[in-house]
């Protein structure tokens, strides 16, 4: 779906009763560049989200030309009964889109909600059996032309390569990235530090590994902070902006990697359990222990500069091992799996 398809932002407001409501601000911890206000009528609270390429760096580092999260939220995306996607409408808006949504702040599992170590068990069940059935659905037909993140630009959004060019660009962003691999330098064992440096470089091995394996809808970003668990039983997931098709070892070592603090089991035994969720819902899987390793070197690759920062800060983790040891616990893993797969 092109932008200039897209109706009015005056003509879904009016839709839900919010003609001429005033739009305050709406605290958020978001860091793409996107800008989110608040609109309450009735009891009822809404977000509106603007994304354009003009001020979202995401959009443009993905080469987001045609808005994917405009396209998800105008409806084209066949989700399981269980997954939500919890767009009310979706209009034009200056040279971007605006996205209207309920507000969902009191049901997100937001890291200031979920102190370390207190997500249970079940509640991790819950969102690990939501994904499994994600990534089984078909979500499209090829009559969609669904505007997927590439899955290269996905995989190196955080390097320091990429951190480099987007102070080049003056964004303030890179700051907290290259603080985070100078750390990583630091902190990290030689091995791991020449991976993630060759890999930055040129991610094409790792690319050629995942190759291997099936491609399945992928939602891109999934981190709790993104994932709603509502009354009914079903699972809402906000900020489908890098969604892309590829293995699930890239969903997989992006939700391990940056959900660390909340997650109450150790990576391994969380990515067992998501593979019961995942066979019981027929996700094509391949060959399991390929995608396993694959995640440690994306969760590192995409995470290290973060977890570089978590080391020296002592932060520790949901499964209770300090930031230094969390940090050894995936060089290794990374450094092994990519001895076996690249």
């Amino acid at each position: 779906m092109l932008i200039r398809t897209l109706p009015p932002l005056a003509d879904v407001l009016a839709e839900h009763g919010l003609s001429g409501v005033e739009e305050t601000p709406f605290p958020n911890d978001g860091w793409s560049g996107s800008r989110l206000t608040g609109l309450q009528t009735g009891g009822r609270k809404y977000v509106l989200k603007r994304t354009s390429a003009s001020f979202d760096w995401i959009v443009r580092a993905t080469d987001d030309t045609r808005l994917r999260e405009a396209w998800v939220a105008a409806g084209p995306l066949h989700l399981p009964p269980a997954v939500v996607a919890p767009y009310l409408g979706v209009a034009s808006d200056g040279d971007g889109a605006a996205l209207l949504m309920p507000d969902l702040s009191d049901v997100l599992l937001r890291s200031d909600r979920v102190a370390v170590g207190t997500l249970g068990v079940d509640t991790m069940d819950r969102v690990l059996r939501a994904t499994a059935d994600l990534h089984a659905a078909a979500w499209s037909s090829p009559d969609d032309d669904p505007p997927w993140c590439p899955l290269a630009n996905r995989l190196t959004l955080l390097t320091k390569p990429a951190a480099e060019a987007y102070a080049a660009a003056g964004l303030a962003v890179a700051d907290r990235f290259m603080a985070g691999w100078a750390a990583f330098d630091r902190q990290a064992p030689a091995a791991a530090r020449d991976l993630v440096a060759r890999l930055s470089a040129d991610p094409s091995p790792l690319l050629r590994a995942l190759d291997r394996l099936p491609v399945v809808g992928l939602h891109g970003d999934l981190k709790l902070a993104n994932v709603a668990l509502l009354g009914n039983g079903g699972v809402a997931v906000i900020d489908w902006q890098m969604t892309l098709g590829a293995p699930v070892a890239v969903e997989l070592g992006w939700f391990l990697v940056s959900n660390v603090a909340s997650l109450p089991l150790r990576p391994d035994a969380v990515l067992e359990r998501y593979a019961v969720a995942a066979r019981s819902a027929g996700v094509e899987l391949g060959d399991w222990g390929a995608q396993a390793d694959l995640a440690w070197l994306v969760g590192l690759l995409l995470r290290g500069w973060r977890k570089g920062l978590d080391a020296e800060a002592a932060v520790p983790s949901g499964w209770g091992a300090g930031g230094p040891d969390e940090l050894a616990w995936w060089c290794r893993h990374a450094v092994a799996a990519a001895d076996r797969r690249l």
